[in-house]
């Protein structure tokens, strides 16, 4: 089986490769990329050489935690490469997990992040070879179970964070999951910005670094110092404390693929019905008088609170502003203006995510289409939905940033351009959508995967609409940036009058556009995302 399975995977790449040249393309730049990095990684192996035993230990604790840290939470931040393995796809041919997980676990590392990292690590893991040839061989195991918890680590936070979401709680368990991840970076962001970096590395990192290899996160890399230093109990604990660690991840793995080998397909986020959201809908601050508008509008504010695929890209907008904000703010000593960013570029993100949207909603989209030349009306309800939930959120967190950094003169100019940064972004959203549409999971699938043959298609539409933002974002933004920088306070207000009306010019302007294009190639619409 497990030949069979790692055939299919190889096949089904050979396949694509063959049918879209751009896979070559982005393959042949990651293997670039591979190679430049490959002389700085020999040169960090020879300097990790050159340190002491302790050092050594501790510098590479600190990198393999970071590593697994970034190996779980990425999948969940940067979903849309293809899974032509997802257990749901041999739900018809009634294997077991037990079949079925060898195949499964080969294929896992026969990525091109897992080849590059497998090297990275073994080439540092031979700065241990002067410690004797015990060592170096405890150093290779605690290297590799370390390594195998990374790469399955991240299929076990996809699948389960894709179960969890399709869950008849997915709404609680999403915004818990954000409160949990406040929660556990407030302590981190809190100290740094008290002491500043400097005090914490002096003070704090030997301590923390120590922690870390008495857990998973740094077990096995820790291992290698104890056995150099003669005590080879404590590296023997810490090697098997990684070795189980594996054997769990792995079996959290298996448990999720018996359990997607046999469950049906699920449609939703599985809510209880109290009455019907579409046919008759919960007024809100933004309810369209239009029909068609007003149904459309229904239809995607059920699947924001619903559909697993939209709440898994909730998740990854919402963890970038959270991530500056706790993390690269304090790290870097930043003056506290810059956390204006975080409401900025939380709305930059969730404007550019709606590129997506016509594809999230192709199951809908012959509806639309076969109702007549509806297409601003359609493209109306799209934004709507997402400026009715998206324009609260981002007004409250640059309220809350600028009440954090106690400079109430400089709301007005953020509020400003906030509104005009989620209006172009939105705009340049609604074209993108309608001129390089691309298919994206289908219901029920998982929502951190993609079409099999889509990735081009949507990595062409990400680059588009990224560029066009790159180059309209920054006339929105000038405003604040120069009262900022002046202290002058009528910046801030032409920053206010100037980010309003841009954005909503912006946002009338991409429905205008985004709906006649829509309307001009609604058939090829319907059959690029289906």
């Amino acid at each position: 089986m497990v030949a069979t399975v790692v055939a299919i995977r190889l096949r089904a790449a050979w396949h694509l490769a063959r049918r879209e040249w751009w896979r070559l393309l982005v393959a042949g730049l990651g293997v670039t990329w591979m190679l430049t990095m490959l002389p700085w990684l020999v040169w960090g192996g020879a300097a990790l050489a050159r340190q002491s035993d302790d050092v050594r230990a501790d510098l590479l604790v600190g990198l393999v935690a970071v590593l697994s840290i970034g190996w779980t939470v990425v999948p969940l931040m940067v979903a849309g490469l293809d899974d032509t393995l997802e257990p749901a796809r041999f739900r018809t041919l009634g294997v077991s997990a037990r079949t079925i997980m060898p195949g499964l676990t080969v294929a896992a590392f026969l990525t091109m992040p897992a080849a590059f990292f497998a090297l990275a690590l073994g080439l540092l893991g031979l700065s241990w070879r002067g410690s004797g040839a015990g060592v170096l061989a405890v150093a290779a195991l605690g290297l590799a179970l370390a390594y195998g918890s990374m790469v399955l680590g991240a299929r076990v936070s996809a699948a389960w964070a894709a179960r969890v979401l399709s869950s008849r709680r997915a709404k609680l368990a999403t915004f818990a999951v954000l409160a949990l991840a406040l929660a556990a970076a407030a302590p981190v962001a809190l100290v740094l910005f008290r002491d500043g970096l400097t005090a914490v590395i002096g003070a704090d990192v030997e301590v923390l670094l120590d922690r870390l290899g008495t857990t998973p996160l740094g077990a096995g890399v820790a291992a290698p110092a104890y056995a150099a230093a003669g005590d080879w109990a404590g590296a023997g604990w810490r090697i098997a404390m990684q070795a189980v660690w594996l054997l769990l991840v792995h079996g959290v793995w298996r448990v999720n693929v018996a359990h997607q080998l046999v469950a049906p397909l699920g449609r939703g986020g599985g809510a209880r019905r109290r009455h019907d959201r579409i046919l008759d809908p919960v007024r809100g601050l933004v309810h369209p008088r239009d029909g068609a508008t007003a149904a459309v509008h229904a239809r995607l504010v059920r699947a924001w609170v619903s559909d697993p695929r939209y709440l898994s890209s909730l998740v990854g907008v919402m963890l970038l502003p959270v991530t500056f904000f706790a993390l690269v703010m304090p790290v870097f000593d930043l003056d506290r203006r810059w956390a204006y960013l975080v409401p900025i570029v939380l709305a930059v993100t969730i404007g550019w995510g709606r590129h997506n949207d016509v594809a999230f909603d192709s199951t809908a989209l012959w509806l639309d289409v076969v109702s007549g030349r509806l297409g601003q009306a359609v493209l109306r309800g799209r934004l709507a939905a997402t400026a009715s939930w998206a324009l609260p959120l981002i007004v409250v967190v640059a309220l809350a940033t600028v009440a954090w950094g106690g400079r109430w003169a400089d709301a007005p100019g953020l509020l400003g351009t906030c509104v005009g940064v989620l209006g172009v972004s939105l705009g340049v959203a609604a074209l993108s959508a309608v001129l390089v549409p691309y298919r994206a999971p289908a219901p029920g699938a998982s929502p951190f995967g993609s079409e099999v043959g889509a990735v081009g298609a949507g990595l062409v539409a990400q680059l588009v609409s990224s560029l066009v933002l790159l180059l309209l974002v920054p006339f929105v933004v000038v405003p604040f940036v120069v009262a900022l920088v002046a202290e002058a306070p009528g910046w801030g207000v032409v920053a206010c009058v100037l980010g309003i009306a841009t954005g909503i010019g912006a946002y009338a302007g991409g429905v205008r556009a985004a709906g006649a294009v829509y309307n001009a190639r609604s058939g090829r619409l319907l059959a690029s995302v289906a």
